[in-house]
């Protein structure tokens, strides 16, 4: 069996990759000899490459600089030191969002700082031509050990109070649980494309979304109100409108793909029963 090793495992993918016995590289990524030092230790077949800046508004201004080192600079380091295969997990941020939802073979075009670092990121991976490597791309990414669009979606209910959703943006929603499934079960696949789709099976706009989040966790859907607007919560940063990604190419490799009702009733079950939890 492959061993596989985790850059970024407190973040939200990382961390749920640990549950399922990957390996942390507990060193300094910006380190060269710290961290050649630590994979030399853990000697893994693969390195799931999950450490990132994306904040996306936050890549605009005052993460810009780190979201160049992290995504891009470190990213270089990582290929350099390391000889095995590298799963480099990108996003729908490439696209311009005028034609999605993407396949793997579509053009990016970049229109935010974010989108453009993780861009140079894959092609870092492209350049290095090592045959193994794996560029993941995925979206909208809920579950987990942080706050996302589900979380804030289901605060917004609990005030009771009417709010508005855009329909302007769409994506793919992806449950970070049933990604990790997939990633651990593309490591131990024979063949692999140098590029795959891994997200939840509908693309979806927010307002979308929201209702479907309404439905799933027993909420007045009548309460989330649609509108056109872009610039909600602050954003500053451009979104691509019209992205998501088409998986039909996971599908036929065999990787498990979820629908968006699958992901929120799991996660549903999970909230409740950590609740339960804590009542004990």
């Amino acid at each position: 069996m492959n061993s596989i090793a985790i850059t970024g495992h407190y973040g939200r993918l990382g961390s749920e990759l640990l549950t399922r016995g990957c390996i942390p590289i507990n060193a300094d990524i910006t380190s060269p000899k710290v961290l050649q030092s630590e994979i030399e230790s853990i000697n893994p077949d693969t390195i799931i490459h999950c450490a990132a800046v994306t904040n996306v508004d936050g890549c605009e201004g005052v993460l810009a600089s780190k979201a160049r080192k992290v995504n891009i600079i470190d990213t270089q380091l990582l290929r350099t030191i390391f000889t095995g295969r590298i799963i480099y997990m990108s996003t729908d941020y490439v696209f311009d969002g005028r034609g999605g939802p993407y396949k793997e073979n579509s053009n990016p075009n970049p229109i935010n700082h974010y989108g453009m670092t993780k861009f140079m990121g894959e092609q870092i991976i492209r350049d290095y031509k090592y045959a193994k490597d794996i560029i993941i791309r995925t979206t909208i990414l809920y579950g987990g050990n942080k706050p996302d669009f589900v979380t804030q979606i289901l605060d917004k209910f609990k005030d009771g109070y009417a709010f508005e959703v855009t329909k302007a943006l769409s994506g793919s929603p992806t449950y970070v649980s049933h990604l990790a499934d997939a990633l651990v079960e593309l490591c131990h696949l024979d063949w692999t494309p140098s590029v795959i789709n891994i997200a939840g099976a509908e693309v979806l706009t927010r307002y979308e979304f929201a209702l479907m989040i309404a439905n799933v966790f027993g909420y007045d859907p009548k309460m989330v109100i649609p509108t056109q607007a872009l610039q909600q919560n602050g954003n500053i940063a451009p979104r691509p409108r019209n992205a998501g990604l088409k998986i039909d190419l996971a599908r036929k490799i065999g990787l498990p793909i979820y629908s968006v009702v699958d992901g929120l009733t799991e996660m549903k079950d999970k909230i409740r029963s950590e609740e339960h939890t804590s009542e004990l």
